[in-house]
């Protein structure tokens, strides 16, 4: 991961610049992603119903990082995305997005499936726990405080392997996994 995307060890969400959604309905920071277009890590604010952009060719894996749930309708089926529960979805997909208890944030893991494979796990750190990234894993941290490399994050700071994460903190891994 770190190889293509040249990113430093920690992103700092707050330092990236966040862009409207066409609809008007949230801004997305894109975090992180591949040269090659492979993939994409980035993290929205939904703030009103409505509908997804749709990105044929590419699988989506979304998971709510703050607030209550999304209620989605994909394709003309009813899902409610919990919090902390990865849902994946075809890029493609038509997607209208409601919600029931309030604005929510959502991490966005977009990747070409021929390409990648991508996969979220939250889990939590305690105090005295180090977590090895590998060079295809970031994390992002959810609560709390980390260090990696050296550098302080906190909540909604994506750290970037290969490094070590310690400290008292919830974290979402995503892993992308070559084909």
């Amino acid at each position: 991961m770190s190889e293509e995307a040249s990113a430093p060890t920690v992103v700092r969400s707050a330092g990236v610049r966040a862009e409207p959604w066409s609809n008007g309905g949230g801004v997305t920071r894109e975090l992180l992603c591949a040269e090659d277009g492979a993939w994409r890590v980035s993290m929205a604010d939904i703030d009103r119903d409505g509908p997804f952009s749709a990105f044929p060719g590419r699988e989506r894996l979304l998971t709510v990082v703050a607030g209550q749930v999304l209620a989605l309708v994909v394709d003309g089926v009813d899902h409610v995305v919990e919090p902390r529960r990865p849902f994946a979805f075809a890029g493609g997909a038509e997607v209208g997005a409601s919600l029931p208890d309030g604005p929510v944030r959502a991490l966005n893991v977009m990747v070409d499936p021929a390409a990648v494979s991508p996969f979220v796990t939250v889990l939590e750190l305690g105090r005295g726990s180090t977590l090895p990234l590998a060079d295809d894993q970031a994390a992002l941290i959810l609560q709390g405080r980390a260090r990696a490399g050296g550098a302080d994050a906190a909540a909604y700071d994506l750290v970037v392997g290969p490094t070590e994460v310690s400290g008292r903190c919830t974290l979402a891994i995503v892993t992308l996994q070559r084909s």
